[in-house]
């Protein structure tokens, strides 16, 4: 959709005069839900604006990422913009509460990390003032129509990073596609993951000489050992380990279905459960009581790592699924055998791990094509046929290991990605210094 700069300007101050309105009409309900929900009052303050102010005269770059897995992705972006713009004051945003506390953990070289504020323009404006950004670099498809227009009408120039737009969120967009038409229009670069994104942003209004196809910074860093939580450090890097990760409502009593054959045959196996969400840890650690499996959270594991005659282990943690692929017999990658559209299906098979998801894969199609085409992915329906792919690659680690180098093939490190991007992010800044002389 072509509009001209004054009808894309128009649709963006329709969108923040609705959403205004909207704000301040809630408001006293809001104030009613926050007396009871009191854990609703962490990070209000940043999501109203009120974010920690860079020190004058220090320039800042401004990365979001939506969630845990945008975070780890971009941890190593914001370590290379540390190292090339160390006088920089580099500022980590989030969505939700759960990537804030990792970003804070694991991402040391951020200066701060904070709450994106809500998409209200006098959220947004107190939030740019506090901040004072040079540039902002935003993951996957972060597109906050009155966000980005407030950059934009400031002169600061954003960019897309490890951009992805799935299939089914195209279709969603495009029914507001004049208004997201106006809100690409804002945007400086996109680095985008494939060239399916790339075509639907240009359907969708963005220009194509702004997009670039850089590949993923999610995919991983390389196959080499980790410096947290790993198979090694748990001490079970020589068994035929599964994991089964991010993991949704309905999925674990499916997948401890299908471990009860591997179980049966082969005592010395490992099962990783690792639920996608933090609050649903403790429905979890019931439904394995309950069911009489032997487990232990990884909370309460001591210095000694994974007791020996404990089969199962529930990673009740959060940033720390990654590290627990590197070795493991395989993968089961969740929210695929139930209607959410699938996680990360590369995170696995970057570390040669063959991969396993179930049919709903909106989220993820392109890469399940491109995984089972090569091999090293495999699409099952049910506890019995994911039972049996269990049982056959504990079973025949060559075969397993024939199935991870495929999945590895499709899942190229990230360095090239990373190296892409950078670039991006140097040409702004460039052209920012040369505006400001």
């Amino acid at each position: 959709m072509t509009l001209s700069g004054g009808a894309r300007r128009r649709l963006v101050r329709v969108y923040e005069v609705i959403v205004t309105i909207v704000a301040v009409g809630i408001a006293p309900l809001a104030f009613l839900v926050l007396l009871v929900r009191r854990e609703w009052w962490n990070g209000l303050t940043e999501r109203l604006g009120f974010s920690t102010r860079t020190p004058p005269g220090q320039p800042a770059i401004w990365v979001h990422a939506a969630s845990v897995g945008e975070v780890a992705a971009l941890a190593p972006l914001v370590g290379a913009l540390r190292g090339e713009f160390p006088d920089h004051r580099l500022v980590l945003s989030t969505l939700t509460a759960t990537g804030r506390e990792v970003a804070k953990a694991r991402v040391r070289d951020a200066d701060a990390c904070i709450f994106l504020p809500f998409d209200v323009p006098f959220c947004v404006a107190r939030a740019i003032d506090a901040v004072r950004p040079r540039v902002v670099v935003f993951s996957e498809t972060e597109l906050w129509p009155g966000f980005l227009a407030a950059l934009d009408r400031r002169g600061i120039p954003a960019a897309m990073v490890s951009g992805r737009l799935s299939a089914p969120a195209f279709l969603r967009y495009r029914r507001w596609q004049g208004l997201f038409a106006a809100t690409l229009a804002s945007v400086r670069w996109f680095g985008v993951q494939s060239m399916p994104t790339a075509r639907r942003l240009v359907a969708l209004g963005a220009s194509a000489q702004r997009i670039v196809v850089t590949g993923s910074l999610k995919h991983g860093h390389g196959a080499g050992a980790d410096d947290g939580l790993s198979l090694r450090t748990l001490g079970v890097e020589t068994r035929p380990v599964v994991v089964a990760g991010s993991t949704h409502a309905g999925e674990e009593s499916t997948v401890l279905d299908a471990w009860a054959e591997v179980a049966a045959h082969a005592p010395g196996a490992r099962l990783v459960i690792a639920p996608r969400h933090p609050a649903r840890f403790d429905d979890v650690a019931g439904l394995l009581a309950k069911r009489g499996h032997h487990f232990v959270r990884r909370s309460e594991l001591g210095p000694a790592g994974w007791p020996s005659d404990t089969p199962i282990l529930l990673l009740d943690t959060v940033g720390e699924l990654r590290g627990l692929y590197h070795g493991a017999r395989m993968a089961f990658i969740g929210g695929t055998l139930v209607p959410v559209g699938g996680h990360n299906l590369l995170e696995a098979a970057i570390y040669e791990v063959p991969v396993a998801f179930g049919p709903y894969l909106d989220n993820v199609r392109d890469e399940a094509d491109q995984l089972q085409a090569s091999g090293g992915g495999v699409q099952v329906r049910d506890a019995r046929e994911l039972g049996h792919l269990m049982h056959e690659l504990v079973e025949d680690g060559a075969a397993a290991a024939r199935r991870g180098e495929a999945a590895a093939a499709v899942a190229p490190s990230s360095s090239g990605a990373l190296m892409v991007t950078m670039a991006l992010v140097r040409s702004m800044l460039d052209r920012t210094e040369t505006l400001r002389s």
